[in-house]
Order: structure tokens, then sequence, then C-alpha cells
């Protein structure tokens, strides 16, 4: 009795998050994938989803540096690298949303606001009634040499 109770109250609680904090998104999952061997360019064909009301919570920003490769392998003092923001999300999507018998993997991406998020991390709700996804954005920066 105890555990039906605590399914409904979540499902009270995603359902008013997405009344509140609701936003459209398109979520992409790779359908199809072909090599040209001759060219090797890869052409991928998407299966979308769109979402009619999905929580989205405030964005987190961060700003990052990454070593080139010739630092980490060899330590010189000639070193270059570069700054990138990155743009941290979590989205909540209930699981009514997406078709029945659909589990979303990492392999995914969502469009929200214009912006392609790659899915770096998934979270199944109690007995999978909602997801909770983690995303990020990286908006390139110019390279630097410290």
């Amino acid at each position: 009795m105890a555990f039906a109770n605590n399914l409904r109250l979540i499902s009270t609680i995603i359902y008013r998050l997405k009344r509140q904090f609701g936003v459209t998104i398109i979520y992409y999952r790779v359908a199809t994938q072909t090599q040209n061997v001759e060219t090797g360019a890869i052409v991928r064909t998407y299966t979308t989803i769109t979402i009619r009301r999905a929580a989205v919570l405030p964005d987190n920003m961060t700003r990052s540096f990454i070593y080139d490769l010739s630092f980490i392998a060899a330590n010189n003092n000639f070193v270059g690298g570069g700054f990138f923001d990155k743009h941290a999300r979590v989205l909540l999507i209930d699981a009514k949303d997406f078709p029945n018998g659909f589990i979303p993997n990492m392999d995914d991406h969502i469009e929200y606001d214009g912006q392609r998020y790659e899915v770096t991390g998934i979270q199944p709700a109690e007995q999978r009634r909602a997801y909770l996804f983690k995303v990020e954005e990286i908006e390139s920066g110019e390279v630097v040499t410290p």
C-alpha cells in the first residue's frame, strides 16, 4: 500500500513539473548509420520524437581548459590547448511521452531551444515512470597557448 502511494506521489510530482516548467524538445535516436568506403563520410538517419512537455532545469555553465596531447605525452615546455564553455542541463522526461517499450540510451541526443545537447547521463525514476537526463552543450572557444 505504501509503495503504491509513493508511485502515485511520483506521478503527481512529474505531472506538476511538466505543467510548470514544461517546454517542447526533440529527442533524436540514430536509426541507420552507413559509411562511404571511398570518402569515409558517415551518413546517419535519425528517428525523432517530439516531447511536448519536458521539465528543463536551469543552465549550469563552466569554462574548461583541455591540454594538447603533446603536453600529456612529452611534458614539453611549449604546449597548446583550448578553452571552451560547457553548458550542462538536467531534463525530466515522463516515460508516457515516449512510445511504448522505448528505452533511452547514451547515444541519443536532444535538441532544445535550437541547440543540440549530448546525453551524458540517464537516471530512470522508480519503475521507469520518468527519466532524468544529464545533457551537455559545448560552445567552442579559440585555441590558446598558455
